[in-house]
């Protein structure tokens, strides 16, 4: 046997344009979600990020004053209460049933206001 040298150019790693260690906790959080939530955002990628632990989700920028937040969590009462605690307005892309269960919520809500007669 002899002892081969390798030839060509070495391999030079390319540091990431992203932060890796929010990437591993964002992925690993990701894949345990038993439900996903695409949701519009009505304010700035920044002031998404400002609110939210990367474990949360992923913020993308479609507007100066608009994103989009990717979610989950185990159960849609979960992900409803992250989104109430986010303290933004927002809208529901998907899922359905996220909607249907925000519905009740607000049903719910909007009796325990109403003054009794």
């Amino acid at each position: 046997l002899r002892l081969k040298v390798p030839g060509g150019r070495p391999f030079r790693p390319a540091d990431p344009a992203f932060d890796l260690t929010e990437f591993v906790v964002r992925e690993v959080a990701r894949t345990g979600w038993a439900v996903h939530a695409r949701l519009i955002i009505a304010a700035s990628a920044e002031e998404v990020i400002s609110r939210i632990n990367p474990a949360v989700g992923t913020v993308e920028p479609i507007a100066p004053d608009r994103s989009v937040l990717v979610t989950g969590g185990d159960s849609l009462e979960v992900v409803a209460v992250w989104i109430g605690m986010l303290g933004l307005d927002f809208t529901v892309e998907s899922p359905p049933e996220l909607r249907d269960h925000l519905e009740i919520l607000a049903k719910r809500y909007a009796a325990a206001i109403t003054p009794p007669e």
